[in-house]
């Protein structure tokens, strides 16, 4: 069970990283993912897929991971996801094969011919590149809370109380009704503008809230940094 954990903290930490530009002081754009194997890592991988295991990326990288396929998604001039895949033998280290996503699903891959001699290693190297991809596609997508709706209620009780607060001067037509039908009715008044104002504030969250965050995600305050970047995808998880 510890060579097991062992062999998984090798993989996680030290072989995927994500190439950046930077753009501004501050502010660095994703360009493609990059693998470096050495030989004991590719030992590790093939003893994690002979145990049916899977990554468990680091909450940094993973945010990375998902900035990098939101950048690429909408950029109009993005050729797609690139990953690479270098073998590091010593101080030596070789581009073997790059394989681009476009944003259609289209899959094209650059191989190194000359590296084709050792046939073994390629197969290898060839595995663990695409058993990596697809480890990063497993776990892009957010896991959303289910709690978009908490704010929109929230809001509508805000709304909802102060107007019962202030019936008696906006609905006064109510209390000149006998004591049951009084009830009845601002329980009916109550609800009507529990359900309306709560599923105009879920619209306004659905549409312009989310739009929002992914703006700042993409340009704004939450696209600076990792820290702010996962803010932001946390703040998508809850209200996308």
């Amino acid at each position: 069970m510890q060579e097991n954990y062992s062999r998984l903290q090798i993989v996680n930490n030290f072989y995927i990283t994500i190439e950046e530009q930077k753009v501004a002081r501050y502010k660095t754009i994703p360009q493609q993912v990059n693998f470096e194997f050495t030989p004991e890592n590719l030992d590790a991988i093939t003893q994690i897929q002979t145990n049916h295991n899977s990554l468990s990326f680091d909450s940094e990288l993973l945010t990375n991971l998902r900035y990098y396929s939101l950048w690429q998604s909408n950029n109009i001039l993005s050729p797609g996801l690139t990953f690479t895949s270098y073998y590091r033998q010593g101080e030596q280290k070789i581009a073997v094969i790059s394989s681009n996503i476009s944003l259609q699903s289209q899959i094209s891959q650059k191989i190194r011919h000359d590296f084709l001699v050792n046939l073994t290693l390629v197969e290898k190297i060839i595995n663990a590149h695409y058993w990596s991809i697809e480890q990063i596609f497993q776990q892009l997508p957010l896991t959303y809370q289910k709690k978009s709706y908490l704010l929109p209620w929230i809001l509508s009780l805000f709304i909802t109380f102060a107007i019962v607060i202030l019936s008696p001067h906006f609905l006064p037509s109510i209390f000149f009704l006998n004591a049951t039908s009084s009830v009845i009715a601002l329980l009916i008044t109550i609800m009507t503008i529990l359900i309306l104002t709560k599923l105009i504030f879920q619209y306004l969250v659905k549409k312009y809230l989310v739009k929002f965050i992914l703006q700042q995600l993409l340009f704004g305050f939450f696209s600076y940094k990792t820290t702010r970047r996962k803010l932001g995808f946390t703040l998508l998880s809850y209200f996308g």
